[in-house]
């Protein structure tokens, strides 16, 4: 299989979604990645990751069509990711020259927007909420949710009429009160709608309507529920459903979405790409499905993204900084090391031990200084390295834990970054491609 055979766009590549679509496929070889936006690019994270970072019009854009297949022309995009329901069932409909929409068919894919239109179809089937069609039929507490909005954006719980009264002026569906655990099942189905594979998690800690925290779990009743959904609705491609429990035990289906989850992390860190799974199934490759390992949990926190400085210079300092202070090598300085290498920076090693060189061995410091200096001053020795080598200090970084260094070297050198060790994040790393 030929390099850069996939010239992937992920759109929108700001979301959950989005971020795992690109963690999933940055280290292939065979995959050269665009994100894109319709946003505020100012604050999507997508584009401090790529270096192919596009600006696109939002889907109801009177002349998104035209425009947005333009940018697949320019840039040569022979595959498009998307990451949000509405943008699934439009690309169901479309069929551009040399494109490949990762999409299901368009009949599930806007099945898969109305949660009452999903429950009606799979009723009988497997478990599905009761829908109150009837205020006399109501048993509180209730729950009120959009018909149309994946997960449970703006829902809430109906406990009274007042409750009712608001969840029908806002056109909501009201339905069966479900109070015990929930999960979500990964899964990806090959051309023809039969089930490759799923993996459910339980949802421990959800916030920003995703799992933040989930561990894998294997259930029976979950895995024939995902049998009969893929029979019955024919998915093509990565999709994910979600089940609750009534509380006595029964998995009753909440929603089926025809695209990645924002926290399938936890399958990918299991083994098994879907993203890069359904590359190959949308290529038509003979694709063979690895055996997932079981008992992960993972917790998932927010991340910190900031473009790439473009430094000329970085000087690290050795103790408390590439070295931990339990005395073993800081595993992120050494990343940030490598990525600075990877882009061409200078790097100085400078430290007031005598023995430094030796040091530098001892721990296993890459060989990627350009200098090491042994200097009980440190402004003195960066200030004549500066002058020896024509580096002007707003293009130089010192990466150093001590206060009161640091404090001489902002005054020696008001327009330095000064960074300490736990903020090498401030440096940001190479744009993926």
């Amino acid at each position: 299989m030929e390099k850069n055979l996939f010239r992937v766009l992920v759109f929108p590549s700001c979301n959950e979604p989005g971020l795992e679509i690109i963690h999933a496929l940055t280290k292939s070889n065979k995959v050269v990645l665009f994100g894109g936006s319709s946003g505020d690019t100012a604050i999507d994270p997508s584009k401090n990751i790529l270096r192919y970072h596009l600006k696109i019009p939002s889907l109801y854009d009177r002349k998104f069509r035209g425009k947005f297949i333009e940018i697949l022309k320019r840039h040569k995009i022979n595959y498009v990711f998307p990451t949000v329901d509405a943008l699934v069932a439009e690309f169901s409909t479309w069929k551009v020259k040399g494109v490949t929409f990762l999409v299901t068919d368009t009949i599930s894919a806007k099945l898969a927007m109305s949660k009452s239109a999903l429950y009606k179809r799979l009723a009988g089937i497997i478990p599905v909420p009761q829908l109150y069609s009837d205020r006399k039929e109501i048993s509180y507490p209730a729950f009120a949710k959009f018909d149309g909005f994946a997960g449970a954006k703006g829902a809430f719980v109906v406990r009274n009429a007042v409750d009712l009264a608001k969840a029908e002026r806002d056109k909501m569906i009201v339905c069966q009160y479900l109070e015990g655990d929930e999960y979500t099942v990964d899964a990806v189905s090959d051309l023809g709608g039969k089930l490759l594979f799923h993996n459910a998690r339980k949802r421990s800690k959800i916030g920003r309507s995703i799992a933040l925290g989930t561990k894998s779990v294997k259930r029976r009743d979950i895995s024939k529920y995902m049998h009969k959904i893929a029979r019955e609705l024919k998915i093509r491609g990565p999709w994910f459903a979600q089940f609750k429990s009534d509380g006595k035990g029964q998995l009753i289906l909440l929603e089926v979405n025809c695209r990645m989850g924002g926290s399938s992390t936890l399958t990918r860190l299991s083994g098994v790409n879907i993203p890069l799974l359904s590359l190959f199934l949308f290529a038509k490759y003979d694709v063979q499905v690895a055996k997932v390992s079981q008992a992960l949990e993972i917790n998932r926190a927010l991340t910190n993204y900031t473009d790439p400085l473009k430094l000329k210079a970085v000087f690290w300092d050795l103790d408390d900084t590439l070295i931990r202070k339990d005395g073993k090598t800081d595993p992120d300085s050494i990343a940030c090391l490598y990525d600075l290498y990877n882009r061409g920076t200078r790097q100085i090693l400078i430290s007031r031990k005598p023995d430094v060189r030796a040091l530098s061995v001892k721990y296993k410091l890459p060989p990627i200084f350009r200098d090491i200096q042994c200097s009980s001053d440190k402004v003195k020795t960066i200030r004549n390295y500066l002058r020896q080598n024509n580096l002007p200090a707003p293009a130089v970084a010192v990466i150093n834990d001590s206060n009161i260094e640091n404090r001489a070297l902002q005054k020696a050198f008001p327009k330095m970054l000064i960074v300490t060790p736990e903020c090498l994040e401030r440096l940001g790393r190479e744009k993926i491609k």
